[in-house]
């Protein structure tokens, strides 16, 4: 009898600390939890403590890290930010693309512009799908390649910002476009690629096509009183920019070509050009909703239907 209850003790003992690590989850899960309402509600340092001590437990490590990371950044860390960032990254990670953004971050704050944008092209190389829907990754893209002068990559990449978060930034991005179209520095820039031509890279050569195609866009996008875009020139602009880059680019090798110029040209080739445009504008600005020439509910349903079997 006593070697029973014995048994039966053990089990119960077995039974009990098999159901312990069920409540610790529950309780860690709690904890996340919390600690990313506080980040929402932007109290960093206390959301920190809580995700701080997940980390010590091991619990959901590259999540955790990722958010660790995120947190130094907006706090002005940039060393913790990079080093959770970097952890966030590891092997069999899930969120190393979101992780790899921070970082990215963290290079351009540390003045380091070549290495954040080639990180960016690789993260977008190893993760094309997730990256095509991010828009911080094309906004970073857009800026880094406008900074260095490489105007064509810099369109390529705001379009898909304006394409993936019209919403938040879009005036701001039809500005940036418009500011582009309008470039007073072109012919300076191809006078001072030009003075070797024998040293010119390829990505020179497109550089100078780029700047003398901008060169031709001398219509403005955006109305200078009102502010609003003005939607036939910004339309037929861009149009007429994004199928020039298409029909002249024959092999579509290189990131640049492959990450974004492909999917220009799948646009351009199903006669969806106008209706992205036209998607772009809208949701950027809802008030001229109806001031857009040719928009349509069917129209946009299409072009919804469309984009199901094509953001790959």
């Amino acid at each position: 009898m006593k070697q029973l209850f014995v048994v039966i003790f053990i089990l119960m003992a077995t039974i009990a600390a098999a159901q312990e690590p069920t409540k610790n989850q529950k309780e860690n899960a709690k904890t996340l939890k919390e600690a990313i309402a506080l980040q929402s509600e932007g109290k960093l340092a206390e959301s920190n403590q809580k995700l701080t001590d997940l980390y010590a437990l091991h619990f959901m490590e590259d999540y955790v890290c990722w958010q660790l990371s995120n947190n130094y950044y907006r706090i002005g860390d940039i060393k913790k930010a990079e080093r959770f960032a970097n952890e966030a990254m590891g092997e069999g990670s899930k969120y190393v693309l979101q992780a790899g953004i921070i970082k990215s971050m963290c290079l351009g704050i540390r003045k380091q512009p070549d290495e954040q944008l080639q990180l960016l092209e690789r993260l977008a190389v190893a993760y094309p799908n997730e990256a095509k829907a991010n828009p911080t990754m094309h906004i970073l893209i857009a800026t880094l390649n406008n900074d260095k002068q490489l105007y064509i990559h810099a369109f390529l990449a705001y379009y898909m910002y304006l394409f993936t978060n019209p919403v938040t930034y879009g005036k701001e991005t039809i500005l940036a476009l418009n500011d582009l179209m309008s470039r007073r520095d072109v012919n300076s820039i191809i006078d001072e690629k030009t003075t070797n031509p024998s040293q010119l890279t390829k990505e020179d050569n497109d550089l100078i096509w780029g700047m003398l195609f901008i060169n031709e866009l001398k219509t403005s996008t955006t109305d200078s009183e009102s502010g609003l875009p003005d939607v036939n020139n910004f339309v037929n602009n861009s149009k007429s920019l994004i199928t020039s880059i298409c029909q002249s680019i024959e092999e579509k090798k290189g990131f640049y070509e492959e990450f974004y110029v492909n999917f220009y040209d799948k646009i351009l080739k199903s006669n969806m050009l106008e209706v992205f445009l036209y998607y772009c504008l809208a949701n950027a600005y809802p008030d001229i909703n109806t001031a857009i020439p040719g928009m349509s509910k069917e129209k946009m349903d299409a072009f919804a239907d469309w984009l199901e079997g094509n953001l790959e």
